[in-house]
């Protein structure tokens, strides 16, 4: 078969177009979607198209909605007091140990407890090595990725069966709601393959992403101790020593500037991509019909027409003054339209509750000559992990 001609644009006008603007002409029908990613979330909201996704982009919006995502924050803080506890026997021993496994421990945490509750406990274990296994062959017809996604599948189609034969009660979480929701124009609700589906895209997209971005965030803090000394005063001000509650996020205002920072350097959506459906034309570039058109967040981010001095981390960037004179479009760590990330907010949620709480009980610093190395998988991984030690405060 002939090669697909492929177009890399990276400026923010042409982002609009592809994502906003004319966004019905470019779908996620591509190899990544449609050969690595609906292998394992079939047909949720990551990888489905018109009309299903429309449909179901409508009956779970509101769970993502703040008010909602309220519920989550004790879930958010319990299981970071978790991560507290395994960095503090690191401490103990002054042992190096790999800051962005933490990470991916610790947000596994959270979006297998936001999805079944803590009656994912004791198979959180089982759950995390199935998704970073899928995730590291990457080849859906290999046999080991069958079998690991058959035991992904046993444990969430379990989890689904026994909330059936439950008594329909209140929601306690993400799953209890996709069981019991019902579509506005038939009443009915969701099949279990459906249910499946959706949950998989949230577990597959709602961990490892929020993961890379808080390791390359601790990366950058351990080289810039004037900065993690302005978030320090921020907390004392704030907190006094408390963990975050949802009524302090607006005043943790540094704190959301660094992670918007940090997720600028080191966007873990590193590359977007889409199918072009019908021939078009973008800043004077012909388009054809069955084309790929990618957009690289990691490479627009650095763009030196809207960001001054790309490589410097600077928080200041993203003061109201900043981020209005700059153009929307310049900035897409979450991708942008109407396909943009359901979990923008469960993600920002979940970062200004671990900065603050580890940052309150510990200094970070990298280990000498571990080579960090960055490694564009699906996400953007650390290579060989990013290796810390910690001190207690």
């Amino acid at each position: 078969s002939t090669p697909e001609p492929a177009f890399l644009l990276n400026y923010s006008d042409f982002v609009k177009h592809v994502l906003v603007s004319n966004g019905r002409n470019y779908t996620k029908e591509t190899h990544l979607n449609k050969y690595m990613l609906q292998a394992l979330t079939g047909q949720g909201l990551l990888t489905s198209e018109n009309p299903l996704w429309r449909k179901q982009r409508r009956l779970i919006q509101p769970f993502f909605h703040r008010n909602y995502l309220a519920n989550f924050v004790d879930l958010m803080v319990d299981a970071t007091n978790e991560t507290l506890a395994r960095i503090d026997a690191h401490a103990a021993q002054n042992e190096p140990f790999d800051i962005a496994n933490e990470m991916m421990t610790l947000t596994l945490n959270i979006v297998s407890r936001a999805l079944f509750g803590y009656d994912i406990d004791q198979q959180t274990d089982r759950v995390g090595d199935a998704v970073n296994t899928l995730i590291e062959i990457a080849k859906p017809k290999r046999r080991r990725f069958q079998e690991t996604l058959q035991v992904l599948d046993e444990i969430v189609y379990s989890f689904i069966k026994q909330r059936r034969q439950r008594p329909h009660g209140q929601q306690r979480d993400l799953l209890d709601m996709l069981i019991q929701v019902r579509y506005e124009d038939s009443g009915e609700t969701m099949d279990d393959l459906q249910i499946r589906d959706e949950v998989m895209s949230l577990l597959i997209a709602g961990h490892e992403t929020t993961a890379n971005t808080l390791g390359w965030m601790w990366y950058l803090l351990a080289q810039q101790p004037e900065i993690v000394e302005k978030i320090e005063s921020e907390l004392d001000l704030v907190l006094h020593g408390r963990s975050p509650t949802i009524t302090d996020f607006p005043h943790l205002s540094y704190c959301d500037k660094v992670i918007k920072e940090s997720m600028r350097l080191y966007p873990s959506a590193w590359s977007i991509s889409r199918h072009t459906v019908a021939d078009d034309e973008i800043g004077g570039c012909y388009i054809p019909a069955g084309a790929i058109v990618a957009l690289s967040p990691y490479t627009l981010h650095r763009h030196p027409k809207f960001w001054p001095e790309p490589e410097k981390f600077d928080p200041e960037r993203f003061t109201p003054e900043q981020e209005a004179a700059r153009h929307r479009y310049a900035y897409i760590p979450f991708g942008a339209g109407a396909r943009k990330c359901i979990g923008d907010q469960f993600a920002l949620m979940e970062s200004i509750i671990i900065l603050p709480m580890i940052l309150q009980k510990f200094r970070l610093h990298l280990v000498p000559k571990h080579p960090i190395e960055e490694h564009a998988l699906v996400t953007l991984r650390a290579r060989h992990g990013i290796l810390m030690t910690a001190t207690r405060k």
